[in-house]
């Protein structure tokens, strides 16, 4: 067993640029953006100025995939909505549509379309959904960027997190991107925010240094060894506040400048796996890159967090898990369950996991792949290998 560890996810932290010059937002056509102190407090604030856009008799209502992380939860209920939660579609990682429209009702103020470790969601579907709700659709691009909205302005919100295992780390913070024709109705709700600053100063730089350090192939297989750090364990977290936060000054832009030229492996893995697709296997980002409607697509090309695909069944899925994290491959089986099963959400949540089936089956089957800028070629080669003997 190898003790040293390719981390799962997670680029490191940039110096902030010192001669920070007009950040080159891809969104800045359709949205203004609202710094806040993370990417769930940013959906959480989407979720709070839709309710400010829809008078509703009941419990204001927000329809979520059944698969996902349990911030999505949190953030809802932070601002007293209920979370409806509908299934996927079979062996995909997007809601199913039939599913939204019947979970939609009088008190359905929003839709959360979730971007999938960098594939999209049916944007134009669910703005149709939307549309026909009187609702707002809510862009969580928290694993995407640049977000797929930024040239269409098809969400009325998008959400930006820039946290750990996130397309651009900043150790903290994210962002909602408010379409230009909200912004007059969202200004009062912006400026009742409480505001909190973040220093660039010494001890922010030699937290940046640890974490990029703690990062590196033998810290990570060490760290990961501590069990009471719960590293990869997924959990409900109530959402204790939304305050504005701007990012350390030049940081932002030099996450963006890093981003735009990081290598994407995502083709490298397509390729090496290729013959697992005709053994039972399936290759999330081709299949549905090949499906999405093409006016979803304005993103191009894109760059994915992680590398998803699903094995033929859960024990297949375990296996490969094992033995790749035997030989120091970060594989990860992401969050694990259907969001009901998670620790913390069945207390809020009514419904069964078993209500939403191709959920369950899909967090059973799924394995992630790391796609950071220390995968090797020599990674995918021994991922390849590994996958290939078990099909």
């Amino acid at each position: 067993m190898s003790l040293s560890k390719l981390r799962p996810v997670g680029s490191r932290v940039p110096l902030p640029k010192t001669a920070s010059g007009e950040l080159p937002a891809p969104w800045a056509g359709h949205y203004d953006p609202a710094f806040v102190n993370s990417g769930t407090a940013a959906l959480s604030l989407a979720v709070k100025l839709s309710l400010g856009c829809k008078v509703v008799e009941q419990d204001p209502e927000v329809i979520l995939p059944a698969y996902g992380c349990p911030d999505l939860i949190a953030a809802v209920v932070a601002q007293g909505a209920r979370p409806v939660l509908v299934d996927l579609v079979e062996d995909r990682p997007w809601m199913d549509l039939e599913a939204v429209k019947a979970a939609i009702t009088d008190n359905t103020v929003g839709i959360v379309s979730v971007g999938f470790l960098g594939i999209p969601e049916r944007l134009g579907a669910l703005r149709r959904l939307a549309d026909d709700a009187g609702a707002m659709l809510i862009e969580d691009s928290a694993q995407v960027f640049p977000p797929f909205s930024s040239g269409n302005g098809l969400a009325d919100y998008v959400v930006l997190s820039f946290g750990r295992g996130k397309p651009i780390n900043l150790m903290g913070g994210g962002a909602l991107l408010i379409r230009k024709n909200h912004m007059a109705e969202s200004a009062s709700d912006l400026a009742a925010l409480a505001a909190t600053a973040v220093s660039g100063g010494p001890a922010w730089q030699l937290r940046r240094w640890l974490f990029n350090l703690l990062l590196t192939r033998p810290l990570y297989g060490l760290v990961e060894r501590m069990p009471f750090l719960r590293i990869g364990s997924t959990v409900y977290h109530p959402l204790e506040r939304v305050c504005r936060q701007l990012p350390v000054d030049g940081l932002l832009e030099a996450g963006v400048e890093g981003f735009n030229q990081r290598k994407d492996s995502g083709a490298v893995y397509s390729e090496a796996l290729a013959e697992l697709s005709e053994k039972g296997w399936t290759l999330l980002p081709e299949v549905c890159f090949r499906e999405a409607p093409i006016r979803d697509l304005v993103s191009s090309p894109w760059s994915l967090l992680r590398y998803p695909l699903l094995a033929p069944s859960r024990q297949i899925r375990d296996v490969a898990l094992t033995e790749l994290n035997r030989r120091g491959i970060g594989a990860s089986a992401f969050y694990g369950r259907a969001l009901p099963d998670i620790e913390g959400v069945s207390a809020i949540v009514p419904d069964e996991a078993t209500t939403f089936p191709r959920a369950c089956t899909f967090a059973e089957c799924l394995i992630t792949l790391p796609t950071h800028e220390d995968v090797q070629v020599g990674d995918i080669s021994v991922t390849s290998r590994v996958l290939t003997q078990l099909a």
